[in-house]
């Protein structure tokens, strides 16, 4: 790590540091270490989400990280994000890639309460937090953002999904490959999709943040809600950085209106057998039914690509309809999205959260 700049805490096995654009090919491969994933890969995908995020001043801190011995053990990253509330615009600091190596699992809460003295200067959120994670924003006395204590999953396709069912609580392999045949689709039997697949003409696909900035999503908001501005716009949808990003003009009822429909498409499963396309957001905020004919064109333009569609950050009155028709819930072990506002910053706490806010679907 290029000189690093020390902070106050320091014991004789490992201190705190903070980052620079420098560390990013260190910081880099300890991720990639810690996540199974390649550094080719974690590297350009940090340079894209830390350094060309358009809500980063050159002095706003870029993250802190542990060393012992002069190796890099544990690390958390800073992401600013703009929301509003009516006309007023307020930043957040983000957290995200939340990494402490396994022999020094104990000094995690000496990095991740260097982050949250950032309180003093901004609110703060984290959308990625795992059951660890969760504990030390409790304990910091942050709050659970609305709706993020869980997910809903609608099955398209059943074969793949099923033989993840079979394969967490059987490991014999030919049971495991039976569940993943045709055989399987007689869950649908049992658990049906009822949303009626709409046209997929519903949805208009945007080609640029353009196109995307002349739809009516710039009305001041009621509730605390993310900036969707040009450049976000830009940055976080038409970056090149995921192909399988895509941004949709959907006419809604209520509001009688296009609005503003993102998806992108990840792999989940013990093999990466489960193709799943996650809703990122709609904006502005729609009723329940709305959501119903939404996800019905979804279903219809993806039905031959995904095998299932998932839903986050629903509110108790749409999970209830969602799942009438279909949608298993899914809770998690804690909730992953927190927020903490030590110091008084927000007017508010009634949120309209959707999953693009922060790190946990890109």
């Amino acid at each position: 790590m290029t000189t690093p700049t020390p902070l106050p805490q320091q014991t004789s096995r490992s201190k705190l540091v903070s980052l620079s654009e420098n560390d990013i090919a260190e910081v880099a491969s300890f991720i990639a270490v810690q996540s199974g994933r390649t550094r080719e890969t974690v590297e350009p995908h940090l340079r894209w989400f830390l350094l060309e995020n358009p809500a980063r001043q050159p002095q706003d801190p870029l993250g802190f990280a542990l060393r012992s011995a002069d190796q890099l053990v544990g690390c958390i990253l800073c992401t600013p994000q703009a929301f509003h509330l009516e006309s007023k615009r307020i930043l957040f600091m983000g957290s995200s890639s939340f990494y402490v190596d396994d022999r020094h699992r104990g000094q995690g809460g000496r990095i991740f309460l260097q982050y949250c003295r950032l309180a003093r200067q901004w609110p703060l959120f984290g959308t990625s937090a795992n059951p660890d994670a969760a504990a030390l924003w409790k304990a910091a006395g942050a709050c659970p953002i609305p709706y993020s204590d869980g997910e809903l999953f609608g099955v398209l396709r059943w074969p793949p999904v099923v033989e993840e069912f079979v394969h967490r609580r059987n490991s014999n392999r030919f049971l495991t490959r039976l569940a993943g045949s045709p055989i399987s689709n007689l869950a649908r039997l049992v658990r049906p999709f009822k949303i009626d697949c709409a046209t997929s003409a519903a949805l208009q696909l945007l080609n640029s943040a353009e196109q995307v900035n002349d739809l009516s999503i710039h009305a001041p908001s009621p509730k605390l809600t993310s900036m969707r501005d040009l450049a976000y716009m830009r940055w976080r949808y038409f970056s090149g950085r995921d192909s399988t990003t895509a941004a949709f003009a959907f006419r809604s009822r209520r509001p009688d209106q296009e609005i503003l429909v993102a998806v992108n498409q990840r792999t989940r499963g013990y093999r990466g057998q489960i193709n799943t396309l996650n809703v990122l957001d709609v904006y502005p905020e729609v009723p329940p039914e709305e959501w119903r004919r939404i996800v019905g064109a979804l279903a219809e333009r993806y039905r031959h690509i995904v095998d299932a569609i998932v839903l986050r950050s629903q509110s108790p009155d749409r999970q209830k309809l969602l799942c009438q028709r279909g949608f298993q819930y899914r809770a998690f072990d804690a909730p992953i999205g927190w927020f903490l506002d030590k110091a008084k910053l927000l007017p508010t706490h009634d949120w309209y959260p959707v999953p693009a806010d922060g790190d946990a679907l890109i």
